[in-house]
C-alpha cells in the first residue's frame, strides 16, 4: 500500500502508512485544517470554514498546538493558528471495503488551559485495531479560546474554544466519507475538560445533528472546574494598571503579545477561588450562542441533543492534585477552605452550612489517613458529585440509555499516575483511563495476555462496541458482561478493574452528604 491521497471539499491531502499494535495496516492524516486561522483580526473571533488550497498537501507531520504553557519546561509554546485535526482510518474507500465505519472523535482535556491531540499522549495505536475512524482535534484554549467580553459590541461573547470543536464536527459531517467515516455514526468523546466538552455539546444547540453518541470521560458540565465568570477588565488589568473599562480591555488584548495573554491569565487564576480556571461562559443570547442557560438548567428543560450517554469517572481522582507538575499553576494566593466546596453568593455562611462543614471534617480529615481522606475529598467535591448529578437528571430526561463506569484497573497503562510518579498511593487518579485507549509515551511493550494488554483490550472493545452499536456490550459473551444502563432509581455501575463487575448504587452513602450540600444553594438545589 502506498501513500493515501484522500480529496477533501477544501483540497487534496497526503498521508502516510502505520502500524497499530498488532501491526495491522493503517492511514494516518495529520494537521488538516478545519477552519481558517484565529489569527489577526479573527483573534477571539468565532471560528470560520477553511480556505480551499491547490495542490497535494503534506499531512504526515503534526500540525501546531494552541498557545500555552508547557507544563514539563515552563515555556511558552504553540501557536494562534492552531485549528487542525488528524484522521485515522484502516481503509480508504475502494481499498478494502465501501462500508462507512463510525467514527470516533476525541476531544483532548488540560482545564481548558492546555493539552492537545499530539500523538505523544494520543496516539492511535490501540483504538483503530477496531474497525472505527478516529479524528483528534486541537482548539483555542485559555484566553485566545475562552475571553468574554460582557458589551455586545465587541463581538467577543466567548467560548470560542467550544465553537472551534464545533466546527471541527462539522468539517467531519462534510468530509469523513473520504476516509470511509460514517456522517451519520459520529461518537464524541473525552477526558477531564474534553469531557466536560462533551458534556457542553450534548446542551448546546450549535452542536445539534453533529454526533449521535458521547462518551464523558471525568469531566462533566456539572463539575466545579466546568461553569465560569470572569471580568476582562481584572484580567487585563494584571498586566496593564491602566486599563479601567472594556474598551480599554479590549484594546489590551488585541495587541497583547502571546506571552501577555499566557501572564494575564496566570495572575488571574492565582487570585481566584480553588478550582477556577477561564473556560466555558455563560452567553448572552444571539444567533451564533453556544450556551445560553447553565447546564442544569438545560438538562431539566429536556432541551439538548438527547443521545445514548456513557458517563464515567477512576476512583481516586483527586490523586491529580498530589502532582508536582501542577505545582507553578495550582498556587492560590487564598488557602483551601472546607467552605469552598460550598456553592454561594458572597461571603456569609449560615449555621446550617457551618453544621455542615463540621461533617465534612469529621467525614474526610479526621479518620486514620487525613492524607487519603483528603484524596477522597478532592475526588468527590471536584469529580464525582458532579458526574453522579450529571447522570441522574439525564436519566430523569432522556429516552436514550445513560451508561456509568468507575475504573479501578492498575497496570503500568496507568498514564497519569506513571507521569506524575505518583505509583506509591493506592487507585487510580484522574487521565490514568487515556493510557488504556491511547498509546503514549509512557506505554510500556505490550506483551500478549499480560493485564496491560487485557484491561486496553477491554476499555477499546466497550468504547468501540458504544460507538458502533450505541450499546457497549451487544453481545454478553464477548466481554462476560452485560453492562446495563442507569435506572432512575438504580444507579447500575461498571466497574471496570482488574474484572468487569456490575455494582449498584455503590456511591450513594458518600454522596448523601453532598446532596445536603448542594441544596443549600438554589443555583445546585437540581443536581442529586
Amino acid at each position: 500500500m502506498s501513500s493515501p491521497v484522500v480529496k477533501l471539499l477544501q483540497g487534496t491531502v497526503q498521508g502516510a502508512l502505520k502500524e497499530d499494535i498488532y501491526g495491522g495496516k493503517y492511514h494516518s492524516f495529520l494537521g488538516i485544517p478545519y477552519a481558517k486561522p484565529p489569527v489577526g483580526e479573527l483573534r477571539f473571533k468565532d471560528p470560520l470554514p477553511p480556505d480551499s488550497w491547490l495542490g497535494v498537501r503534506d499531512c504526515t507531520a503534526e500540525a501546531n498546538i494552541s498557545l500555552q504553557r508547557n507544563l514539563d519546561n515552563g515555556n511558552i509554546t504553540g501557536s494562534e493558528d492552531c485549528l487542525y485535526l488528524n484522521v485515522f482510518t484502516k481503509d480508504l474507500p475502494n481499498e478494502q471495503s465501501d462500508r462507512l465505519k463510525p467514527v470516533m472523535v476525541w476531544i483532548h482535556g488540560g482545564a481548558f488551559k492546555s493539552g492537545s491531540n499530539s500523538l505523544l499522549v494520543f496516539g492511535p495505536e490501540f483504538l483503530i485495531t477496531e474497525d472505527i475512524v478516529l479524528v483528534s482535534i486541537n482548539y483555542r484554549l485559555g484566553l485566545l479560546g475562552f475571553l468574554r467580553l460582557k458589551d455586545s459590541d465587541f463581538n467577543v461573547y466567548g467560548n470560542m474554544g467550544l465553537k472551534d470543536q464545533t466546527e471541527a464536527l462539522r468539517w467531519v459531517k462534510n468530509n469523513i466519507r473520504s476516509f470511509n467515516g460514517d456522517p451519520n455514526n459520529v461518537t464524541i468523546f473525552g477526558e477531564s475538560a474534553g469531557g466536560a466538552s462533551v458534556h457542553y455539546h450534548v446542551l448546546s444547540p450549535l452542536s445539534r445533528d453533529l454526533f449521535h453518541k458521547a462518551i464523558i470521560q471525568s469531566g462533566t458540565a456539572l463539575n466545579n472546574f466546568s461553569e465560569f465568570d470572569h471580568s476582562s477588565v481584572q484580567i487585563a488589568k494584571t498586566i496593564d494598571s491602566d486599563v479601567r473599562d472594556e474598551l480599554d480591555a479590549w484594546r489590551f488584548f488585541k495587541h497583547a503579545t502571546a506571552e501577555q495573554l499566557i501572564q494575564a491569565e496566570e495572575i488571574y487564576i492565582k487570585k481566584t477561588p480553588a478550582g477556577k480556571f477561564i473556560g466555558p461562559v455563560i452567553e448572552k443570547p444571539h444567533k451564533k450562542a453556544f450556551i445560553t442557560r447553565r447546564a442544569i438548567d438545560i438538562i431539566a428543560s429536556e432541551e439538548y441533543n438527547k443521545v445514548p450517554l456513557i458517563f464515567g469517572y477512576t476512583d481516586q481522582e483527586g490523586l491529580v492534585f498530589k502532582a508536582q507538575i501542577f505545582g507553578s499553576i495550582a498556587n492560590r494566593e487564598k488557602p483551601f477552605s472546607m467552605e469552598d466546596v460550598f456553592p454561594r453568593n458572597g461571603n456569609k455562611l449560615s449555621d446550617n452550612v457551618k453544621t455542615l462543614v463540621k461533617k465534612l471534617e469529621n467525614f474526610y480529615l479526621k479518620q486514620n489517613d487525613p492524607e487519603a481522606g483528603r484524596i477522597m475529598l478532592d475526588t468527590d467535591w471536584t469529580f464525582l458529585s458532579g458526574t453522579w448529578a450529571s447522570v441522574k437528571n439525564h436519566v430523569q430526561t432522556s429516552p436514550y440509555p445513560v451508561y456509568l463506569y468507575k475504573m479501578t484497573v492498575v497496570t503500568k497503562l496507568n498514564f497519569f499516575k506513571i507521569l506524575a510518579h505518583l505509583e506509591q498511593y493506592p487507585g487510580v487518579c484522574h487521565g490514568d483511563d487515556i493510557g488504556y485507549l491511547f498509546k503514549t509515551f509512557t506505554t510500556p511493550p505490550i506483551e500478549p495476555g499480560s493485564p496491560e494488554e487485557v484491561g486496553l483490550r477491554r476499555f477499546v472493545k466497550l468504547w468501540t462496541n458504544f460507538a458502533t452499536h450505541g450499546n457497549p456490550t451487544p453481545d454478553h459473551d464477548e466481554l462476560g458482561i452485560t453492562w446495563k444502563p442507569v435506572m432512575i432509581r438504580q444507579m447500575n455501575v461498571l466497574n471496570i478493574g482488574e474484572e468487569l463487575k456490575i455494582e449498584i448504587n455503590s456511591e450513594s452513602k458518600r454522596l448523601a452528604l453532598w446532596r445536603e450540600i448542594y441544596h443549600q444553594h438554589p443555583s445546585t438545589v437540581k443536581y442529586l
